[in-house]
């Protein structure tokens, strides 16, 4: 089950971080719909939402998908993330695997500094502003970001872009996620493993 767990983990992630190639500066709002693939299968459905409301923009990232190696494995994730000039202000981030819970975190801004929880785990504090979060990725390219915030992993990670409108996001576990944009929306983006590879293809 550990080495199983280890081969689901970074889809869990991805799917965690629309029918429309509107730039993103222009778009107030939205919904994008992709389609999860895994050797040349459909999987499941991920589903990214952008809504502006009284000067606060909110994401919402929602997948379910469903892995069959020894056993059949139903993957749930949703991520969120509201914006208030250009900070995060409300976040969080739920993870389910069979219907048990795998990550289920909060975060909330505090005069000075962010207020981290964990299901049942201690509370943790960043000072650093977040200004962009994986609740982002899929509707505004990040162009000229060099880290990116986690819900998942309740840190701060790396990005790079390989190429214009091409990005690797690195993952603490060693993997890396890349994202293809068009006219500033993911209009495809892919998870590696040691074991295998998944990709997401916005619908039309």
């Amino acid at each position: 089950m550990v080495l199983k767990w280890r081969v689901i983990r970074p889809f869990l992630f991805f799917i965690i971080p629309s029918l429309s190639f509107l730039s993103s500066s222009n778009m107030e709002s939205g919904r994008l719909h992709y389609e999860v693939i895994r050797n040349g299968d459909v999987i499941g459905d991920l589903f990214a939402t952008k809504s502006l409301n009284e000067g606060t923009i909110d994401y919402s990232t929602e997948s379910t998908v469903k892995i069959k190696m020894l056993m059949t494995f139903s993957l749930y994730s949703k991520v969120t993330g509201s914006f208030r000039n250009g900070m995060l202000v409300n976040g969080s981030a739920l993870r389910t695997v069979n219907g048990k819970s795998r990550v289920n975190t909060t975060i909330s801004w505090k005069a000075n500094h962010y207020d981290i929880h964990e299901e049942d785990e201690r509370e943790e504090v960043i000072k650093e502003n977040i200004t962009y979060s994986t609740a982002r990725l899929y509707h505004d390219e990040p162009v000229g970001i060099k880290i990116v915030f986690s819900e998942n992993f309740r840190k701060f990670i790396p990005l790079k872009e390989v190429r214009p409108h091409y990005y690797e996001l690195k993952l603490p576990d060693g993997n890396s996620n890349f994202y293809t944009y068009t006219n500033g929306i993911c209009s495809a983006a892919e998870v590696s493993t040691n074991f295998s590879k998944a990709f997401f293809r916005l619908k039309k």
